[in-house]
């Protein structure tokens, strides 16, 4: 949307792989074999005299050390981290034992061949789980890929709708222009106002706004009045500046600005320029103001205190209407006179048509009391034909100021 100053009238990434890598790196120490850390029990001396027995506890010993390695390290090993192996007791001598020594195996035949299998068949029970966790982890790392892509797709389609309405969006021109009641101009150009907003509504706003306080020079001003009766064909009644006129625009202002507080601002600007520039009639005065509020239906209380506590800044445009819209980033200001061609040219530009125009009836409903001449520049039709078109009209009456007709829905 373009925005022009003052005030108005009128949203995974990827998994990552840390898991992953620590579950492959993961150590196997509580998995590792300790050796037997003793064949005798606690490593006491064998007996002489019991040599035999020794001998065979020895052996079923160590047996039984094989088969039973991966739980005795488990049990012996978990603390230290490596186990030590204790030497059998020594061989006895061939003629006290040799019955013995015959019928016995040697005990180390036994042993490392034993304790080298119970260290590895456990190394083997555990590389084959780490392979198939392994395989499992790069099969949802795989899946998490898939989602990622999914949910990558998901947020750029959403920005893509995003990006969508906000060009819809951008397509709108706001239409500003600082106006005052006192200014003859602004009331005059309103028949090209009510063709813009008619004829581009749907993709123009137009709000108005008080233009800054201003002095006037009251016989400069009366002649400004005649020169736009002249030019533009609205009736201006120019008699108003005969009897103590005012000398600044502060106080309409204020009620101008009131009005804008309870959002009936371009009614309200419309009637003071009914009431004080087609007309001629005393618009300067608190009262008077008040009252036509309140003929409005505008709350009367809310508006009397609005209207003593509204600040206004004070300046000077070169001419009025100040209006201000912007067109692809570019501020488009023009003071005074604005014609139908300065608006179709720049929304052109922008690429907005024109549409349809709703009918007579319709148009008089919305924006009346409207002047006969507003009704011949938005249909493009000569006064005979207006005037014909709008006394054909249902339930539209119509009254005569400033030597001008209004007509309005009854």
């Amino acid at each position: 949307m373009f925005v022009f100053l003052g005030s108005y009238s009128g949203g995974g990434g990827g998994g990552s792989s840390d898991d992953d890598d620590s579950q492959d790196g993961g150590s196997t120490d509580d998995q590792s074999q300790t050796g037997i850390d003793d064949f005798g029990g606690d490593g006491e001396e064998v007996d002489d005299s019991d040599s035999g027995a020794a001998a065979a506890g020895a052996a079923g010993a160590a047996g039984a050390a094989a088969g039973a390695g991966a739980a005795s390290g488990a049990a012996s090993g978990a603390g230290t981290g490596a186990g030590t192996v204790v030497e059998p007791p020594e061989e006895e001598d061939p003629e006290e034992g040799e019955d013995e020594e015959e019928s016995e195996p040697e005990s180390p035949e036994i042993e490392e061949p034993d304790l080298e299998e119970s260290e590895t068949e456990p190394e083997d029970d555990i590389n084959e789980p780490e392979t198939e966790e392994d395989t499992e982890e790069e099969y949802d790392f795989d899946e998490s890929d898939d989602v990622e892509e999914d949910t990558e797709e998901e947020e750029d389609a959403d920005k893509e709708d995003e990006e969508d309405e906000d060009e819809d969006e951008d397509k709108t021109v706001v239409v500003v222009q600082e106006v005052d009641a006192l200014s003859a101009m602004s009331w005059g150009v309103q028949p090209v106002m009510k063709r813009v907003e008619e004829c581009y509504g749907e993709d123009v706003e137009v709000f108005y706004k008080p233009a800054p306080v201003r002095e006037i020079d009251p016989e400069q001003e009366k002649q400004k009045w005649r020169d736009v009766g002249q030019q533009l064909g609205m009736p201006v009644d120019p008699s108003f500046w005969d009897e103590d006129p005012p000398e600044s625009t502060d106080l309409v202002n204020k009620a101008f600005e009131a009005a804008i507080q309870q959002y009936r601002g371009e009614d309200y600007i419309r009637a003071l320029w009914q009431q004080g520039v087609a007309t001629g009639h005393d618009i300067n005065d608190r009262e008077v103001l008040i009252d036509l509020a309140s003929d409005l239906g505008m709350d009367r209380e809310r508006f009397e205190d609005d209207l003593d506590e509204v600040e206004l800044e004070s300046g000077e445009r070169d001419e009025l209407p100040f209006t201000f819209m912007e067109i692809q980033g570019k501020p488009v200001p023009k003071n005074g006179r604005v014609r139908y061609t300065d608006f179709k040219t720049q929304f052109t530009f922008q690429g907005i048509d024109e549409q349809s125009l709703q009918d007579l009836q319709g148009f008089v409903e919305e924006h009346g009391p409207v002047a006969t001449p507003e009704v011949m520049e938005v249909y493009g039709i000569q006064r005979q034909e207006a005037v014909q078109r709008l006394q054909d009209l249902d339930s539209v009456s119509s009254f005569k100021a400033g030597g001008e007709r209004f007509w309005y829905l009854e």
